[in-house]
């Protein structure tokens, strides 16, 4: 794994924590579904892009070795 998917991975961890505990401070305060369904929809990208990074990344590194044999 290169630097910039473990960068990028980071990034997506701290993401999706700070998603789950906006959310339960935001249910606790009882503030708009809007805002919480908002937050929602970051964590589920940040799940998408993290998913892409592990399927879709290992195999184009497969691939690049494959070429270089």
């Amino acid at each position: 794994m290169r630097k910039s998917d473990r960068i990028t991975i980071a990034i997506l961890v701290v993401l999706g924590a700070a998603a789950f505990i906006a959310i339960g401070v935001l249910t606790l305060l009882q503030v708009s579904e809007y805002i919480e369904f908002a937050i929602a929809m970051a964590m589920f990208v940040a799940i998408l892009v993290g998913s892409y990074l592990f399927v879709i990344t290992p195999q184009k590194q497969r691939e690049e070795e494959r070429d270089s044999e």
